[in-house]
């Protein structure tokens, strides 16, 4: 009875986890924030309208934080690992976590939280892995150049459309043209290169409005994304140019910029056939055992069974 149990347990864990071994899941480990910049985050000016993370240090002057209420794990406006200076601005509607010192000029006081939810190191490695993990995923249709602009064509299931894309493409693009796409679906674009730019914001995002969007820019040092509507995820790369707007979640190796980031059109999880994160590689929602690991679990199980029912007779 007690092996029964035992056996019952195992495949209980086995299939409630694998409801998560497909899924596309962005924010969870950072709580939800809008930007999440492993390293140093610094901005002169500007805002970000939701919750802010960073594993360095923050360094921002007339700057605002957390206007629109979307706190990162329901309390938390700002989670800083390293320092916090801010000159002018505020950060509202949550708290604050600071792993270093706080200095404020011109700014009121948050409240100090005591308790830091976000493991940094394990967290620089799930994007990394997550960023190589989503590159690898087959296409599922196409983009190309259409006069100044791009085409970019599904495959007319709807659900998750997956493309691969220079980003020499985007640099110079100056439109959207889309087809065999159904408006909520979800559009994934794994952008190769070094720089990632749209044209320095000459290019309207509003075609893609209607869509749960993923800029995966897998192999990006610089990123310059203003304009864009739809989440960007950039974990080797910094953000410094000036100017502009991001609708969407953001996440990338340092920030040096003025770009304000709007807290909407936030990636929505998704449930994407033949993504898998690799063993260790952070899944918020905990490891997955792999299915051949499963099945040597459960036939050890059903072998101490058998010898123990044996010595039982």
């Amino acid at each position: 009875m007690r092996i029964a149990k035992l056996v019952a347990s195992v495949l209980a864990v086995s299939l409630g986890g694998s409801a998560h071994a497909g899924v596309i899941d962005l924010t969870t480990i950072i709580g939800g924030a809008n930007l999440y910049a492993i390293h140093d985050f610094t901005a002169p000016s500007s805002d970000v309208e939701g919750a802010l993370v960073a594993g360095g240090n923050v360094t921002v002057s007339s700057y605002s934080i957390n206007a629109n209420k979307r706190p990162a794990f329901n309390d938390y406006a700002a989670i800083v690992g390293g320092n916090l200076t801010l000159t002018g601005g505020s950060i509202n509607h949550g708290g604050v976590y600071v792993g270093g010192t706080t200095s404020l000029q011109w700014a009121a006081a948050p409240t100090a939280l005591p308790t830091n939810p976000v493991d940094f190191a394990a967290t620089e490695q799930y994007y990394k892995t997550l960023t190589r993990t989503i590159a690898g995923l087959d296409a599922t249709g196409v983009v190309n150049p259409l006069w100044s602009g791009v085409k970019v064509s599904g495959s007319g299931a709807g659900g998750v459309d997956v493309f691969n894309v220079s980003s020499d493409l985007f640099r110079t693009s100056s439109s959207w043209t889309l087809e065999n796409l159904t408006p909520g679906q979800t559009l994934i674009f794994n952008v190769g290169g070094d720089i990632g730019t749209f044209n320095e914001g000459g290019i309207s995002f509003e075609p893609l409005s209607a869509y749960n969007v993923l800029f995966n820019f897998y192999e990006a040092k610089n990123v310059n994304v203003k304009g864009v509507i739809g989440s960007v995820l950039a974990p080797y790369a910094t953000v410094n140019a000036n100017w502009g707007v991001i609708n969407g979640n953001v996440i990338v190796d340092s920030w040096s910029s003025t770009i304000q980031v709007n807290s909407n059109h936030y990636f929505q999880n998704v449930d994407v056939p033949g993504f898998n994160l690799p063993p260790g590689g952070g899944a918020p929602h905990g490891e997955v055992p792999e299915p051949g690991s499963l099945a040597l679990v459960f036939a050890g199980l059903l072998a101490a069974g058998f010898a123990y029912r044996r010595r039982a007779a």
